[in-house]
């Protein structure tokens, strides 16, 4: 099937819903395993969100595609080269600190994003918007909670929050590499930035977690397709039943 994209909005668009389903994927792999039956629970909610997000996202560039395809297709249908998510949401769920790093992370873009695009001129993309900006302030809230009780915890919460920021911050440079498409629809990217930068380092501070100069990987751009060695192993076990039964709906 070709899922070429011809709308600018929907090229934009596939980016978030694909960061979306993509987190949203790596958090229900937590599911029964959270470190206690409310954050397990906690957890599950938030992965429910995004699965929900990234659908209502792609029903929308179905609709400016044409529908063309559906929503399942573009999920379950698509190879590695076919997503176009930010590589950070991919990284695997090493321990609890790293998944805490990694949301906290996305939550503060996201929070940005969002708050941009419930202006948009699309009415059901800024409906949309003001529901998930409800939703991510939750998350937020709880990621910020744990940044905060993992850093100012014991030595080994502290020192293993401290080597999942170390790892992750790896992938922060791409996000903020925007591109004209990136511009076109989020006209205050610098200010997203700015932002961003601002209430990571103050809450890594907060923390008493470092901000360490890392060098970015020298990896090519997940705008283009390109991505981190698990997200092929993420969709060969995300996409296995509805390859192996094509009729079943998401």
């Amino acid at each position: 099937m070709n899922f070429e994209l011809n709308e600018n909005q929907s090229k934009f668009l596939i980016r978030i819903a694909d960061t979306s389903v993509i987190l949203g994927q790596r958090l229900a792999e937590l599911c029964s395993r959270g470190p206690f039956l409310e954050e397990d629970i906690a957890l599950s909610n938030i992965s429910l969100d995004l699965f929900g997000r990234a659908e209502e996202l792609y029903k929308i560039i179905c609709s400016l595609e044409g529908n063309k395809f559906s929503p399942d297709d573009l999920v379950y249908r698509r190879n590695e080269r076919q997503y176009f998510n930010l590589k950070i949401v991919e990284q695997p769920n090493e321990d609890f600190a790293w998944t805490i790093a990694r949301q906290f992370f996305h939550d503060c873009y996201a929070k940005a994003v969002f708050e941009t695009l419930k202006n948009s001129d699309n009415s059901e993309l800024a409906g949309l918007s003001m529901k998930v900006l409800k939703e991510i302030k939750y998350s937020h809230m709880h990621a910020k909670d744990w940044m905060e009780r993992l850093g100012l915890g014991t030595e080994e919460s502290n020192q293993r929050l401290q080597f999942a920021v170390d790892h992750l911050l790896k992938y922060v440079e791409e996000i903020f590499d925007f591109d004209e498409l990136d511009k076109m629809f989020l006209p205050n990217y610098k200010e997203i930035e700015s932002n961003w930068q601002s209430e990571i380092n103050q809450t890594l501070t907060a923390c008493n977690l470092n901000r360490k100069e890392i060098p970015p990987l020298s990896m090519r751009d997940y705008r283009d397709g390109f991505h981190s060695e698990h997200m092929g192993h993420l969709l060969s076990i995300m996409q296995y039943l509805p390859r192996a039964y094509p009729d079943a709906k998401w």
